[in-house]
C-alpha cells in the first residue's frame, strides 16, 4: 500500500488507518464489530452458540437475525416489527431486500406445505 499521491513521508513512517479497509486481514472483525454494536442498540442479543445469531423478544414473538460476512437473514413473527428492523438497518448501512429466502450459502431453499426444504 501507498500513501496518496503528492503525500512525503521521511523514511521509516507509516500511515495510520482511521477504520477498516477493505481487503485487509482486520476488516472482517470490523465489519462484524461495528453491526454487532448497531444490532446491540435494538436490544438484540447474540447467541452464545453462534456469535453471528442475533436474537430479540417482541411482545408479538421472537426476531431471528443471522449474519454471514455481509448477507443477513431475517425472520419474525410479526411483519412490522421486521419492517422497523429493515428501515433501520437501511439508514446504517447500504441494504436491499431480495425478498423471500432462495439460495444461501450453496444451499437451495423452497417452502411447502409442511415447511422448508435445502438441497
Amino acid at each position: 500500500m501507498k500513501p496518496p499521491p503528492d503525500t512525503t513521508l521521511p523514511p521509516q513512517k507509516v500511515c495510520l488507518l482511521r477504520r477498516a479497509l477493505y481487503g485487509l486481514k482486520q476488516a472482517p472483525r470490523a465489519w462484524f464489530a461495528t453491526f454487532s454494536s448497531t444490532i446491540t442498540q435494538l436490544v438484540f442479543t447474540s447467541s452464545s452458540h453462534d456469535s453471528a445469531l442475533f436474537t430479540r423478544q417482541t411482545s408479538n414473538g421472537i426476531v431471528l437475525l443471522l449474519l454471514y460476512v455481509d448477507d443477513v437473514i431475517i425472520t419474525d413473527d410479526d411483519p412490522q416489527a421486521l419492517s422497523d428492523l429493515q428501515c433501520y438497518l437501511s439508514k446504517h448501512f447500504e441494504m436491499k431486500d431480495l425478498g423471500n429466502l432462495n439460495y444461501f450459502l450453496g444451499l437451495e431453499i423452497s417452502l411447502s406445505p409442511s415447511g422448508y426444504y435445502l438441497s
